[in-house]
């Protein structure tokens, strides 16, 4: 096996009901998953400077931004500190161009660290979309995928230089990207599928050359 290269993923934040705890909480598929595709899984903690140090040491190769809480302005499920958190990765990143996989909530946080607007969506929430675009053509995962959010991005507010990738059947915008910036944004969830997070995996990949 060739030498595995390090990715850096966030974590939600959970109030545990009853205690007086806050933990940070990464489903496990995300391990099992990257561990698998040959990546080195390090979950980052929602303390910023801690963040920051965590990816000067380990250097990574990729970021993904997981999903989880609500992004800033779209729910009641506020995380300051993890808005923070990713935002100062968001700036790591595109300092050292290293490339960032945004999912769900991470590619809210994706899209408004690149200027873009969220707006609501009906019927994104528990359902399975058909993509449509070059994403959905190219790639080699299944072209039906999992949703569950309740904010998408407005297409007219996608900056020179971003592209739809792919769209569901009403045509919202489900994912985005960035190649000179080595970005993705997708706005399901790969994790909790067979087969779904490498072949957006390789994606990231082809952004690497």
């Amino acid at each position: 096996m060739s030498e595995r290269r390090v990715a850096l993923i966030t974590q939600r934040s959970d109030r545990v009901p009853g205690r007086p705890e806050v933990r940070d909480a990464l489903e496990d598929s995300w391990a099992s998953g990257l561990w698998a595709a040959g990546w080195v899984p390090f979950p980052v903690v929602n303390v910023a400077a801690a963040a920051e140090a965590q990816f000067e040491a380990l250097r990574p190769r990729l970021i993904i931004l997981s999903g989880g809480n609500d992004a800033p302005g779209t729910g009641p499920d506020s995380v300051p500190a993890r808005d923070e958190t990713e935002s100062v990765l968001l700036s790591l990143a595109a300092r050292t161009r290293t490339p960032v996989l945004g999912v769900c909530r991470g590619a809210q946080m994706l899209a408004l660290f690149a200027g873009m607007r969220l707006v609501p969506v009906e019927g994104h929430v528990r359902v399975r979309h058909a993509l449509t675009g070059p994403l959905a053509q190219a790639w080699r995962g299944p072209a039906e995928v999992a949703s569950f959010h309740h904010w998408g991005v407005a297409e007219d507010s996608l900056p020179d230089g971003w592209d739809v990738l792919a769209r569901s059947e009403d045509g919202a915008v489900e994912s985005f990207a960035n190649r000179e910036r080595r970005s993705l944004g997708v706005l399901w969830h790969p994790e909790r599928a067979p087969h779904h997070l490498p072949a957006v995996l390789e994606v990231m990949e082809a952004y690497e050359r």
